[in-house]
This record gives structure tokens, C-alpha cells and sequence, in this order.
């Protein structure tokens, strides 16, 4: 730090220390009860919405398959177990789920699967009686399991066209040779082939047995009633023998392996592996503490060095992941082909620094703070509730676990963090995979007034034309601040496409009173968090943190959004990142297919692009075009501060005042944008990609955030998206020909686009096609069904509900409805504007939008 900015520097030193007392968990309130049969059932009770999620944990995963190891076989079973019970078609069941507000949802891991209902409180019972039907009477009907197998299949073909699955896959079979953790958990198609039936059926009996399984309920419930429900729907399910599994034990390794493979991609994948123990060995804490500090945020080592300083990656992570009985540490690395060998080096260098010298107490003080504060951030949430409480009774059979886990994290010191990094991350215990582009390897990859508690927010306009929303929320002790600025793409051309994004991320490489490294870590160290991006619409920053750093949270921001620097000598290593970004983006067909449509529909208008730009004109940006356009949008009448979470308003608002009450006040944008032209021409469009899969999307051109219709279109989207779609039913289900299908609706400030899209089998594309349009004719001809449209607004309604379970996520929400016109009290009309929708009016938009003539279909194919 320079002389100058040395003597600013006090006024940051000031800021209010938080008290360590205040980063402890709640306490654990969470009940167990065992019924007769041995089924386990978990209960927290948490008033603070009107919502519950739901969760019956199965203690087998892919690890357990036994005989048919590497088959998927439990990855199978989770998917078979939404075809159909005695009582309930496969329809039928995502039907009910939706029809009482839930979401249904599952998945298989090594060692366990979790099936899922987040919904409302009101209807705990009906999500059990759903989730005990499931478990205990699904019929495994023949023609369903042949249709879901082809489903898989190309959930295979999806695995095998993502370079990061390639490079996990990879890791695990190099570093694991015995214990079935080097099998992926979506298993091997020829294995996978030969299942039968009654393979699925063994398993089955094999494993879902009420005492191998337990039940977990968080929410707004009563656990008396709870506990009657749960004897009602999963006490008659048959205890049963149950040994467990015999897992073989891995060989301890003694050689450094490396291993490496081609695939059809941009960048290369570095990763680095080693064994370590499982999830409940002593050691696995400071593991976890080990990999934060090498790989998580801004200021980690990692990111830190390799990214910042010298520029050799564009993405890396580190983590220890494990099963009960052993794991693996890796740090990992995204970068060009060229940089291959010198990110590989510096992942070892980093690792070997901190063996040598370990962390600093900062550092580990950082740790410690952002993982409380991270767990804080889980708990706010009913589903978050109930994962942590799942996970700690499958590790240790505790409801405590999770605390006494953060317990030793509290008491670990920088010497312990040292002795786990030297005691496993040696050069003879390493595995080295990278997956690099083809052709490089010769070379060298109740509603709003039961939530929370809440205050009613508080608008205030200061006199620069800033506007400050304020939402007091003391459940927890944290605090999510927002400030969003109208720019992104209305506010760029085909020359500076993509500068609000670049900018955003050059506004973290130092400000005229704190360096790079200073912004990465003030907030972190603190188990927060700082963070800057550009969108379609906008250039927002955020600082989410614990309570009593809200003064330095604002002091940051303030810092950023006057005094950004913008050095030069970043702007290189930001534009190649992005231009990475442009060209991961090319690699998912979807998101190809997404983009053509989007291009041809919004052509001559500014949406074609999207916020990321185009490789030439990210190329072309300049520093002086990134101080233009914060000179120009970062104003007062152009922004919005928002700040939610355990405030003090007032002190909050005075704070405010004091930080970014010079910020000059400037104009507000965009006021001319709200009806952009229709210039597009339907047509149809071919391209071709080096994958497995083909993807089909159909677009049509819509109406933007301001327009009456979009709430119809946003319950058309409800309706045709998950899995009791008519869609998924339909194309899915009955014909099988595709893994997903869905819609997309896209309403923008002054345009929007709807879009129906599929994934399929290049075999299957053209019926695929046939069929989808079909359903859009459907569709636009009669609408949604009575009862469809009712699923679409209890399931809206739940997700409405959701969505204000997070501070940053309401403070974003109210922001961005604030800044775009619409007013922060649309989020509370919004249900009543989506309850006053009729058939009529969905008949209307649907026949409005979606005729055949106005079709803009793009079809993606393997070469």
C-alpha cells in the first residue's frame, strides 16, 4: 500500500469486531425417534416460514452394488422409483407432489440416496404419504425400466460430452483401485446394459428396509404430528435381515501415478489427488480447513497465485471429499493448453508451501469464520436444515455432528493444519490426471407475514438520487448487501460488448485505497464474503457477512463504487478468462443451440449478444471504456443499494449516507428501452458439434418484464418444466425420446423469448421434433388444463416462498424489481397477479405466441 493510501487506511481499522461468541450455531433442537420397525425419524421444528422439506435417506449408494459394482444400479433404482406404484401412475406422482405446492427431487451419491419434497408446511403429510408410497410400492414395470434405461443412456451421453465429469472420472480410477469409489456413480454403460429387472428388484429388497433407512422433516411442522404421520404412511413397511455391505480396502499407495486423456474441449483440466481418510477420522476436519485455505475464494492460495499473480489458470479449486471409509484430497486447475505444464507446477508449489510453512492465524481465522458463517447460510434455509441433519446421522449417527464438526474446526491450530498437509499431500501418495483438447497430448485440460419475522422493507431516497431499500430480518446473524447499477447489455454495442462484465471483475483488482489481495481477503477472513458481476441489465456488487461487519461490508462498497482503479496490467488475464468463458460456452449443446435461437430472435436488437460478449470485442476492451461506463452508470439515479438481514436500520441507513451520499447523482438509464422492435425472422437453423447428443430448441419471440402477459408466461414456463409437465410425461415418459425437456422463459427489459427445448438421441431427433411441436400446437390451440394450471400456481407459490428463505437472495430480488421500474413491492403483488390467471388468459398468450409461423427451431447434432 502506497504512502497516501496508508493514511486512509484508519478509518477501515475502526470497524466493530465481532464477538466470537456470536459465530456459534444454534443449538441443535432436532428429535429422533425410532418406530417399531427401525425406521429412524429426525424432526426439527423451525417457524420461521411456512415451509418444510421432507427427505427419506436410503443408506446405499453406487459404493453398495456389490456383484453389479460400476452398473449405476442405485443411480437405477432412484430413477425407477418415480415410474409408478400400486396406487400411483409415474404422472401421478410428481402430479399429487405439485397439486399440494411441493418439489420433488433425488439423488444418488456413493453412499447414500436422498429423495426430497420442499413445499408447504400445511401439507407434511401428504409429501410422507408420497415418499412412503415410493419407497415401499413401486412397481418396477418392465416397459418403464426399458424407457428409463434409455433415459440414462443419454444421461451417459451427457456425463461423457462434460470435460469436468471426464477429468473426475478419470481421478477416481486412477487414484482408487480396489474400493468401488474409482466406479462412477452413473456406472458403465456396458454394465449398465445388462441389467435386468430383477437386478433392480434384488436391490430393492437388498437395501430399502426401514431399518436401513431414516426419515428427516425440517420446518414449520409439529413433531407430535409428525410422528403420527410417519407411523400412519412408513410403519407397516417389514423390518428385514440386513448385513452390511463388505467393502474392499484400498492398497496404500506408495508411487506417484499420472495418467491423462483427450477430449473435445477448449481448456485443459489439471488435477492433482491424494487418498486421505473417511468422513469421520480425526483428521478430516483440518483436511477440510487445509482445502479451504488453498482453494476457496479470492484470497485463497490458489486463486491467489495462480490466477492473480501469475496468470497461468482461469479457474481452481481445491477439496476433500470422502465416504465413511476413505477419500480424496485434490486441488484443481482450468487452464489453456499452452499453460498445461506451468498450472501443473504451480498447484505443486502451492501445496508445497504450505506444507513447509503452514497457515497464518489469519488465514485459519478466515477458515473458521466462513465456514460458520457458511453454515449459517445452510441453516437458513428448511432443506438446508435437513441435509445437515441427514448427513451428520449417516456419518455418526448424531444430530450433534455437525456442531461438534464445527467444534474442532473452532479449536484447530495453524501447527495441526501443517501436520495434515505433510502427513498425506506427498509426492508418492499423488495422482496427477489432465484432460487436455484433442491433438495436445503429443504435445505436452404462511405467506409473507409468518416470514421470519421480517420488517416491512424501507425505501429512502438520499438527496444524490440513490435509492436505499432496507429489510430488518434477526433470525440469524448475517447480513447480504446488493448494490445494482442499470448497464450490461441495453447498454452496450457490438464494439464494447461485454465491457459491464469485464469491468465487474476489474473492480476487485484494487481500488484507490485497497490493493487486489485487500479486497480478496477483508471480508473473507471474516467468514464473508465480496463479490462483482455484470448481467443483461445490470452492474451489481455484493457483500454478504456476519452481523457486526456490516460497517466494513459498506465501506467496501463504497470503496469499490468510487474509487475502482481499473489497472491496467489486470485487463489482459480478465479479457482471457471471459473469452475462456465464451468458449466453455461452446462446448454444451444446449447452451449452443440457446444461443443461436437467441441470436436469430432478437437479431438487430442488443439481446442477440448475451453479457458476456463476443471474442472480438472482449479482445478490443480498454481500460479507459471500463472508466467510461462507471462513469457514466455508477450514479445515484442509476443504482440501488439494498441491505437485508439482522440490521439496525437506522444506524445502517446513516452509515449509508455517510459512504455513498457523495456518489454523484448522474441520470438514470435504459428509459428508452422498455419496447424494443421486432426484427427477427423465424426460419430454422443446423449446427454441429463434436458430442454424443443432439439437442432441438424451438424459440419464440415474447414481451419483456413489463408487459401484463408475463406472469401468464411465467406459469406456462411453472407448467411445462418439471417432471408432471406435459412435456416431460409425454416425450420422457410415454415415447422415451429424451433424458430432458423443458421450457425456458426469458423476459428481459423490453423483450423477451420463450423457448422449448429437448435432449435426445440423434437417432430419435426428428421424432423428437415432430413430437415437440405437436405439444407447442397443443399448447397454442388449448392452452393449459384446469389442472394444470392450478399445479403451476401452487408449485409458483412454494417457489415464490423460497425464494425469500436468503437475505442476498431477497435483497437481489427487490433490487433488481426496484431498479427496473417495476418497484420493490412487486415481489408482494406478484401472487395475487399469478392467483388472478385464467385458463382464458393462458389460452390467449399461448395462441398470442406460440404459432408454427413464428418458430425460430435450431437443431444441434454430433458430426
Amino acid at each position: 500500500m502506497s504512502k497516501k493510501a496508508a493514511k486512509k487506511a484508519p478509518r477501515k481499522a475502526q470497524a466493530k469486531v465481532l464477538p466470537e461468541a456470536q459465530l456459534i450455531p444454534p443449538p441443535v433442537t432436532a428429535t429422533v425417534h425410532t418406530l417399531d420397525n427401525g425406521f429412524e425419524v429426525i424432526v426439527q421444528e423451525d417457524h420461521a416460514h411456512p415451509l418444510v422439506n421432507v427427505q427419506v435417506w436410503v443408506r446405499a449408494g453406487s459404493i453398495h452394488e456389490e456383484q453389479w459394482t460400476g452398473a449405476g444400479l442405485a443411480h437405477l433404482v432412484e430413477h425407477m422409483l418415480f415410474k409408478g406404484t400400486a396406487k400411483r401412475t409415474p404422472g401421478a406422482i410428481t402430479q399429487a407432489i405439485q397439486s399440494l405446492g411441493g418439489q420433488v427431487n433425488a439423488y444418488t451419491s456413493f453412499n447414500r440416496t436422498v429423495y426430497w419434497i420442499d413445499g408447504l408446511a400445511e401439507n407434511v403429510g401428504g409429501y410422507m404419504d408420497i415418499l412412503a408410497d415410493m419407497a415401499i410400492n413401486s412397481k418396477f414395470d418392465p416397459n418403464d425400466l426399458a424407457k428409463e434405461k434409455d433415459v440414462i443412456r443419454r444421461e451417459m451421453a451427457m456425463d461423457n460430452d462434460d470435460p469436468n465429469s471426464a477429468g473426475q472420472h478419470l481421478m477416481q480410477s486412477t487414484a482408487f483401485l480396489r474400493h468401488p469409489l474409482r466406479q462412477p456413480i452413473i456406472g458403465h454403460r456396458q454394465v449398465f446394459d445388462q441389467v435386468e429387472r430383477q437386478d433392480v428388484v434384488n436391490f430393492v429388497r437388498r437395501h430399502y428396509a426401514p431399518n436401513n433407512c431414516f426419515l428427516v422433516v425440517a420446518g414449520a411442522v409439529d413433531t407430535d404430528a409428525v410422528l403420527a404421520a410417519a407411523k400412519e404412511h412408513f410403519g407397516a413397511w417389514q423390518r428385514q435381515p440386513y448385513a452390511p455391505v463388505m467393502l474392499p480396502v484400498e492398497a496404500p499407495q506408495h508411487a506417484p501415478r499420472v495418467n491423462s486423456r483427450t477430449f473435445a474441449t477448449e481448456l485443459t483440466r489439471v488435477s492433482i489427488g491424494w487418498p486421505i481418510p473417511g468422513d469421520a477420522d480425526l483428521d478430516k476436519a483440518a483436511l477440510d480447513v487445509l482445502a479451504f485455505l488453498l482453494g476457496s475464494g479470492r484470497s485463497s492460495r490458489l486463486f491467489q497465485e495462480l490466477r492473480e499473480k501469475r496468470g497461468i489458470v482461469h479457474n481452481v479449486w481445491a477439496g476433500a471429499w470422502s465416504s465413511a471409509e476413505c477419500g480424496l484430497f485434490s486441488v484443481d486447475a482450468e487452464c489453456d493448453p499452452p499453460d498445461t505444464k506451468a498450472a501443473t507446477q504451480g498447484l505443486k508449489d502451492v501445496v508445497e508451501t504450505i506444507k513447509k510453512k503452514g497457515p497464518t492465524v489469519e488465514e485459519l481465522d478466515k477458515a473458521v469464520r466462513s465456514t460458520l458463517a457458511g453454515q449459517f447460510r445452510t441453516l437458513a434455509t428448511t432443506r438446508g436444515q435437513a441435509s445437515t441433519l441427514g448427513h451428520g446421522w449417516l456419518t455418526m449417527n448424531s444430530l450433534e455432528y455437525s456442531r461438534l464438526y464445527l467444534e474442532a474446526i473452532r479449536k484447530i491450530k495453524p501447527a495441526r493444519v501443517q501436520e495434515v498437509a505433510n502427513l498425506y499431500l506427498n509426492d508418492n501418495t499423488s495422482n496427477l490426471v489432465v484432460v487436455e483438447p484433442e491433438g495436445t497430448l503429443a504435445k505436452t485440460k404462511a405467506e409473507r407475514a409468518e416470514i421470519a419475522k421480517r420488517d416491512t422493507v424501507e425505501k429512502v431516497v438520499l438527496p444524490n438520487g440513490l435509492t436505499l431499500l432496507l429489510g430488518r430480518n434477526p433470525r440469524l446473524p448475517l447480513i447480504s448487501m446488493r448494490a445494482s447499477f442499470l448497464a450490461g447489455v441495453l447498454s452496450e454495442n457490438e464494439e464494447n460488448a461485454g465491457i459491464t462484465q469485464v469491468t465487474a471483475q476489474m473492480l476487485l483488482k484494487g481500488t484507490k485505497t485497497r490493493s487486489a489481495d485487500e479486497l480478496s481477503s477483508i471480508l473473507e477472513k471474516r467468514g464473508g464474503g465480496l463479490q462483482a458481476h455484470g448481467d443483461a441489465h445490470r452492474l451489481w456488487f455484493a457483500a454478504d457477512v456476519v452481523k457486526g461487519d456490516e460497517g466494513i461490508a459498506l465501506d467496501v462498497i463504497a470503496d469499490l463504487a468510487m474509487n475502482a482503479t481499473l489497472p491496467a496490467a489486470q485487463l489482459e488475464q480478465v479479457k482471457k478468462r471471459q473469452i475462456a468463458g465464451i468458449r466453455e460456452e461452446q462446448e454444451d449443446p444446449l447452451t449452443v443451440a440457446m444461443r443461436v435461437a437467441r441470436k436469430e430472435i432478437f437479431a438487430e436488437i442488443p439481446f442477440h449478444r448475451t453479457a458476456l460478449g463476443t471474442e472480438a470485442s472482449v479482445k478490443s476492451l480498454t481500460v479507459a471504456q471500463g472508466r467510461t461506463l462507471l462513469k457514466n452508470h455508477l450514479t445515484g439515479a442509476n443504482g440501488i443499494i439494498s441491505i437485508f438481514g439482522d440490521i439496525d436500520p437506522v444506524a445502517v441507513r446513516k452509515q449509508v449516507q455517510k459512504t455513498l451520499g457523495t456518489l454523484p447523482k448522474g441520470r438514470r438509464h435504459l428509459e428508452d428501452m422498455r419496447d424494443l422492435p421486432v426484427r427477427g425472422k423465424p426460419g430454422a437453423w443446423d449446427r454441429t458439434m463434436e458430442k454424443e447428443q443432439a439437442v432441438l430448441v424451438i424459440g419464440f419471440r415474447t414481451v419483456g418484464l413489463h408487459d401484463g402477459d408475463s406472469q401468464v408466461l411465467s406459469l406456462i414456463d411453472e407448467a411445462c418444466s418439471d417432471m408432471g409437465s406435459r412435456l416431460f410425461n409425454r416425450i420422457r415418459e410415454d415415447l422415451g425420446l429424451a433424458y430432458y425437456v423443458g421450457t425456458q422463459s426469458f423476459m428481459a427489459y423490453g423483450a423477451g423469448a420463450f423457448y422449448f427445448y429437448v435432449g435426445t438421441d440423434p437417432k430419435k431427433l426428428a421424432l423428437a421434433e415432430k413430437e415437440m411441436k405437436g405439444q407447442i400446437a397443443d399448447l397454442a390451440k388449448n392452452g393449459l388444463q384446469a389442472d394444470e394450471l392450478a399445479r403451476a400456481k401452487t408449485t409458483w407459490r412454494a417457489s415464490w416462498l423460497k425464494a425469500q428463505q436468503g437475505n442476498g437472495a431477497l435483497a437481489d430480488s427487490l433490487a433488481w424489481d426496484e431498479l427496473s421500474g417495476l418497484g420493490y413491492g412487486h415481489f408482494e403483488k406478484l401472487p395475487a397477479l399469478i392467483e388472478a390467471v385464467t385458463p382464458a388468459d393462458v389460452k390467449r398468450v399461448a395462441k398470442k405466441f406460440f404459432n408454427a409461423k413464428d418458430a425460430f427451431v435450431v437443431r444441434v447434432q454430433p458430426k
